[in-house]
Parts: C-alpha cells; sequence; structure tokens
C-alpha cells in the first residue's frame, strides 16, 4: 500500500469514534464513556401500548407514562446508563425521576408485574411484594415463604421503614387515587417510584407490551421483544383462526353476574379489554355498550331480558365453580339458556387457596393464552384439544 495512504488509515484509525456497541449492557456498568456511542444498540419499539412510549439519547433513554389514572399529569423516568454521566436535570420536566441501568433490586406493588419478572429471568432482583396472598407465580410464593421476599404492604398504609431497609433501586407501583396509593409516599421518602399503568390499556397485547416497561429499567430490550413478537404472533393466529368463523355462526355471549353488593350486573363496553377478546375470539357480546370503552352497571332484570338466550355465559365471578354455586346466588340464573345447556364458564381454573386468579396474573403477559382458550369455547371445533389455562367449564348442579 502507498505510504501516504497507510499513514491515511492510521489516523482514521484514532480520530474516528466508535458509533454503536453489539448489545446492551445487561450486567454492571461501563467503562471509558465516550458522547458518541450508542449505548442502547438493542432498542425498544412500542407498537400497540398507549400509555407509555420511550425515547432513547445515546447514553440515556426516558419513558413517559401518561394517563396512569385519571386525572394523572405525565410521569417521566430517565434511565441512564451505568458508568455514564446524567443528562441535566434541568432539560427535563419537574419531578422527572433518574435512575442508572441496568438497575438492581425492585419491589412490585401488583401481581400483574411479576409475570414480566419471571419472563424476562428477572426474579433474583425481587426483594419486596405488596403481599403473597393473591401471588401465582410459584418461585414468588416460595421466596416469601422462605423468607427471601418480604411482604410490605399496601397504599398509603405501606411499610415506609421496611422498604428503606430493603434499599430497593426500584419500586413498580401503580395509580387509581392519590390520596390513597403508595407512590406519593414512597416518592416522599425519595425511593425511585414507576408507575404501571398497563391496567389502563384496552388492547390485549397493549396491556402485555408493558412487558417492555420493566424491560427498559434492566437493559433487557432485545429479550422482550423477542418474547413479546411471540406473544403477538400466537395472539394473532388465534384470531385468524375465529375470524374464518361466518358472523352467522358467531355465538351471543353474557358476561358476568349480578353482584347482589353492588347492586348490579356489569357488562362491559365492545372497546374495553374484555370486549375486545371476546370479539377476537368470534363472539358477540351481549348488551355491551356500541363503541364503549367502558363498563356499565345493568339491573337484574335487564340483563334477564336482553341475556336469558345467550349461547354461552362467560361468569367470571368470585368463588364459583359449579352450577350449585351459581344457583345458591340466585335460583333465577337457572332460567339462563347457557345455563340449561351446560355452557357456563369460570376464568378460575387456576387459582391459589386463597381466590388468587392466576387470569389477571400470567393472563397480563400472555393474552394469547386466554384468547386461546376462548376460541375453544366459543369455536369448540376449531381447537378441539385445547387443554385449557385459565377457563374451566362449571360442573352441572
Amino acid at each position: 500500500m502507498h505510504a501516504k495512504l497507510v499513514v491515511f488509515f492510521t489516523i482514521l484509525m484514532f480520530v474516528v469514534p466508535v458509533t454503536a456497541q453489539d448489545v446492551n449492557v445487561t450486567e454492571g456498568c461501563i467503562t471509558n464513556y465516550s458522547a458518541d456511542v450508542d449505548y442502547f444498540p438493542e432498542k425498544a419499539e412500542i407498537v400497540n401500548a398507549e400509555r407509555f412510549a420511550v425515547t432513547y439519547h445515546n447514553h440515556y433513554k426516558v419513558i413517559s407514562v401518561k394517563d396512569a389514572y385519571d386525572g394523572a399529569p405525565s410521569f417521566d423516568y430517565v434511565l441512564v446508563q451505568c458508568g455514564a454521566p446524567a443528562p441535566p436535570a434541568a432539560d427535563f420536566v419537574d419531578g422527572a425521576q433518574f435512575i442508572e441501568v441496568p438497575t438492581g433490586d425492585i419491589i412490585t406493588l401488583s401481581t400483574t408485574q411479576l409475570p414480566a419478572l419471571a419472563q424476562l429471568d428477572l426474579l433474583e432482583h425481587l426483594v419486596g411484594v405488596d403481599s403473597a396472598f393473591y401471588i401465582s407465580t410459584a418461585e414468588v410464593v416460595d421466596a416469601v415463604a422462605d423468607g427471601q421476599i418480604a411482604e410490605v404492604g399496601f397504599g398509603a398504609q405501606i411499610n415506609i421503614e421496611l422498604v428503606l431497609n430493603l434499599e430497593p433501586q426500584l419500586v413498580m407501583s401503580y395509580g387509581y387515587n392519590p390520596d390513597t396509593d403508595a407512590h406519593p409516599v414512597l416518592l416522599d421518602a425519595g425511593v425511585f417510584t414507576a408507575l404501571d399503568a398497563s391496567w389502563r390499556e384496552l388492547s390485549p397485547l397493549g396491556r402485555a407490551e408493558w412487558l417492555k416497561f420493566t424491560a427498559l429499567f434492566y437493559n433487557r430490550e432485545a429479550a422482550a421483544t423477542e418474547i413479546y413478537n411471540t406473544i403477538v404472533s400466537q395472539y394473532e393466529n388465534a384470531r385468524q383462526l375465529a375470524a374464518s368463523v361466518l358472523e352467522a355462526d358467531r355465538p351471543a355471549v353474557l358476561i358476568n353476574s349480578f353482584l347482589g353488593y353492588a347492586d348490579a350486573w356489569f357488562i362491559p363496553g365492545q372497546e374495553t379489554y374484555v370486549g375486545r377478546l371476546i370479539r377476537d375470539a368470534g363472539g358477540e357480546l351481549l348488551l355491551a355498550g356500541e363503541g364503549s370503552t367502558s363498563s356499565q352497571g345493568l339491573s337484574f332484570e335487564a340483563v334477564y331480558e336482553g341475556g336469558l338466550a345467550a349461547e354461552i355465559w362467560l361468569v367470571e365471578t368470585f368463588g364459583v365453580s359449579s352450577q350449585a354455586d351459581m344457583l345458591a346466588l340466585d335460583s333465577r340464573f337457572g332460567d339462563f339458556a347457557a345455563f340449561q345447556s351446560g355452557d357456563v364458564w369460570n376464568n378460575n381454573a387456576d387459582e391459589n387457596a386463597n381466590g388468587g386468579n392466576n387470569y389477571y396474573e400470567w393472563g397480563v403477559t400472555n393474552p394469547h393464552l386466554i384468547l386461546q382458550d376462548l376460541v375453544a369455547i366459543l369455536h369448540p371445533n376449531l381447537l378441539p384439544e385445547r387443554e385449557f389455562v385459565f377457563y374451566q367449564r362449571l360442573a352441572r348442579k
């Protein structure tokens, strides 16, 4: 090679910065920080979730959570690659929280947050939960029993002293009412607290995508994307299978039951999480408000008139495993067509001794399993060999 070219390429070797690394750092900190390096080459793309977003900035990323509860402001979390400098706080809105990633020990305050930790192989970082009473994830139940994971309590009554003693880098909470929630108390104590608003998502796949929210704090975007893509693929396969059914063959579905203590029978709207699952499974949800994103409480008489002839009944009622249990609640349930044909189902096939229902835990990040159950219920010929995960047919009286 010509001598001048050798000198030219030698100079390039020293002055051209490395602009990327191959993978995210999932353990420990970086060394020799350079502002020109993209430290997050494995990025999360948010496809279906509507309540959070993430932007990347070489050595830090910013998560924004919106509409975490009625009237909630935007919550911003600045995730700085460990070993890199934090950006100026003045660049962000007041109240933005800063945390180094990959982070370490975590406390979760909802059972719905546990499946993401399990699927991302992060349970070793879990040091506390609100209570183990309703938890279904076996590894967590065992760890609490062995004293490896602490129970820190609920809402504004959370045991702050215990939380501080556990020294978590991250507490994952949720919001309903700031006057009674845990997060204001935690923030006042100086504990980094992230709000999980997955329960506000209307689409099943949007709710499941919050596993990427958890992954962002541990730089596990690549693993989360792979897991989520599999969930989406299996969900879409089940949905397309149900979509092959003719409109005339879509069964009428009644859902829930009359709750005496609330004096109402709650029917979810067509565009709610449940409404979309029923539609995607090839069913027609009776009495659902057209285009509605909320549930409405109806009288027993209104549902009796409008739902008596429903072909399938998903009771989704606590403490019900047989038709006798239903009749004990109200003898008029025996008049419904689905009750008489024996096509009454509950989502409590995987329930712990305390009534903790895995439908509301593992099902959150695995809606494809719920949908597959529903397709098998509504159209048995499409999935004749289905081994049900969450649903079971009520035992005949």
